[in-house]
């Protein structure tokens, strides 16, 4: 399953900005298992890699919160500009900004090798935007109006089925939420939205690694993907509103 950087970066950071966290359990939050993070691109360092702390730095002197962005072809609510950020971050499908400052993470794999990831945050200047404002409890009901009714989709075309052999993933993919990486104090209703939103994120997922599930032909297979559509909107946008509820509290 791919891991979400930006979220625990954008969450951990507004738990230090507040005075609630130190800066060295930032950088390890956001970290995990990866090797140490490294920043590019910042104009005072003449585009030499620094450590992720530098962004720190910065966004502490701006003294303004710090938000997770994850744009989709689209919908790219909340993303300021300039273009080439936009366009990075789309590419990416994350990213974070604040004061000025917005970073898109690059993440390297070493396998086979059993080197832990590599991840270079390209940074960008950024101009100022409105938030893309999501209320948790607004997430959460659209969530559970989604999930109903892409069950009902999908059951209404007979497309519900999925891959054999996948029972360990999906095993994996419903304990994502037992993995949430968030500070001590976030606010307990974001905490469990994010909970569900990354089990249903890593169900998509491996729901794209199979496009027919249990689809026989092609109207099957665009049946079963018109259904799950409005679920990948509703848990994007829980995972905006969960991690970046602490920026708005």
């Amino acid at each position: 399953m791919s891991r979400l950087r930006s979220g625990p970066l954008a969450a951990w950071t507004s738990s230090w900005l507040a005075g609630d966290a130190s800066s060295d359990e930032v950088l390890r939050a956001t970290a995990g298992a990866d090797a140490p993070h490294q920043v590019s691109g910042l104009a005072e360092f003449d585009g030499e890699w620094v450590p992720l702390s530098e962004a720190l730095i910065r966004w502490r002197r701006a003294g303004e919160t710090v938000r997770l962005v994850l744009p989709v072809a689209g919908d790219v609510r909340g993303v300021p500009g300039p273009s080439e950020f936009r366009t990075a971050a789309l590419e990416v499908g994350e990213a974070v900004h604040g004061g000025g400052l917005g970073l898109v993470p690059h993440v390297v794999e070493h396998a086979p090798s059993s080197a832990p990831p590599s991840v270079v945050w390209q940074a960008y200047h950024v101009d100022p935007a409105p938030p893309d404002f999501l209320a948790v409890s607004d997430a959460q009901h659209d969530l559970t109006i989604a999930i109903r009714d892409c069950a009902s989709a999908l059951s209404a075309a007979d497309v519900a089925g999925g891959a054999e052999g996948v029972a360990d993933d999906l095993g994996d993919a419903r304990r994502a939420g037992e993995r949430l990486n968030l500070p001590s104090g976030f606010p307990p209703r974001a905490v469990a939205l994010l909970a569900q939103a990354e089990r249903l994120q890593a169900v998509l997922d491996l729901a794209a690694r199979d496009p027919m599930g249990g689809a026989i032909d092609r109207a099957g297979i665009a049946s079963r993907a018109e259904a799950l559509r409005p679920l990948r909107l509703a848990v994007r946008r829980a995972r905006l509103a969960g991690y970046n509820a602490g920026a708005d509290t």
